[in-house]
């Protein structure tokens, strides 16, 4: 199948690419946090992954390195998003108006990350947090989806639908938790570690479900070419 590298081999290699780059800007940033400009280096706990793809670091210093290592990372990741559900919208074919429905609802997540990416949250903070929400409310939906054409689907083993389902389960969490329950971390700072320890969190469950998703693909495509 001519698309299955895009299915099965591209997530993976950019799941891999996203983390190490990541790192690097970690590595390579000034230092601060929303509450701490004095803060030196990166704090796993207190920083944002958006911090990383400042212009200029809550110290003060210029943060342009991290900043384009770290928003490349993301615009690799949202290719990757955009051309997996691009790609797959074909492989459930009976169910052609749900496959469509979820395929949009993920290459539009996918343009969310790119847009994350283009929007460094010091200068264009209103369409960065805009693009953030949407990748997850829209991962939210897709989760739905792919679990019920998983059930649908024979040859398609039933675990990856509930690792959807336990998937959107924690999206949805996250969004309440983060958007509703939380306060806004510039007016209460005691409540920055939750806003940051959330979002990592998530965002390794996103990666983590995406990678294995492509392994019930790949076993998918298999069992369909037998």
């Amino acid at each position: 199948m001519k698309d299955k590298f895009y299915i099965v081999e591209m997530p993976k290699y950019a799941i891999l690419i996203f983390i190490l780059l990541s790192l690097v800007a970690m590595y390579l940033y000034p230092g601060g946090t929303l509450n701490n400009p004095n803060q030196e280096h990166y704090s796993f706990i207190h920083n944002f992954f958006s911090d990383l793809g400042t212009t200029v670091s809550y110290s003060g210093v210029d943060n342009m390195v991290s900043c384009i290592i770290f928003n490349s990372s993301l615009c690799i990741i949202g290719v990757s998003f955009l051309l997996l559900f691009l790609k797959i919208r074909t492989l459930f074919s009976q169910y052609r108006i749900l496959s469509i429905i979820g395929s949009m609802l993920g290459i539009f997540s996918g343009l969310c990350f790119i847009g994350v990416g283009l929007t460094p949250a010091d200068t264009s903070i209103d369409p960065h947090v805009f693009f953030a929400h949407w990748i997850f409310r829209s991962l939210f939906i897709v989760s739905i989806i792919y679990s019920i054409l998983i059930f649908k689907s024979e040859g398609f083993d039933n675990k990856y639908a509930f690792g959807f389902i336990i998937f959107g389960v924690m999206v949805l969490a996250y969004v309440v938790y983060s958007e509703l329950m939380l306060r806004d971390p510039r007016e209460f700072p005691e409540d920055l570690m939750k806003h940051v320890v959330a979002q990592k969190m998530i965002v390794f469950w996103l990666l983590a479900s995406i990678y294995i998703y492509s392994k019930g693909l790949a076993r998918y495509i298999n069992n369909k070419l037998q």
